[in-house]
């Protein structure tokens, strides 16, 4: 985590390591630019609390990204069937949906 505060400017790299920590994706997860905060969220190893962070983020994109993520929780997909972009609620209806929930 001492490379991401004392070089800021190799979160990008950092956040596209394959083995990056999960400490340290927490940390990208709340980084201020959202660039970084986009290459978070489709990893594969994001936590559950990392993508329900995202889940609120400023970008609609990374909504996207989070409605879809197979790691995502039901429940904080659940909500972004309201999301005010059409892409993020059709990703969280098909991401429900592959799950075996109905969508009403």
């Amino acid at each position: 985590m001492e490379v991401v505060k004392d070089y800021p400017d190799t979160r990008f790299g950092v956040a596209l390591n394959k083995t990056v920590p999960i400490e340290v994706l927490r940390e990208l997860a709340r980084d201020k630019d959202s660039r970084v905060r986009s290459m978070v969220a489709p990893k594969n190893k994001a936590t559950a609390d990392i993508l329900a962070s995202l889940a609120d983020d400023e970008d609609e994109g990374i909504h996207q990204q989070v409605a879809g993520h197979t790691n995502t929780p039901t429940e904080v997909v659940v909500p972004l069937l309201e999301d005010s972009w059409e892409e993020v609620r059709q990703m969280a209806r098909w991401n429900l949906a592959r799950r075996g929930h109905s969508i009403e």
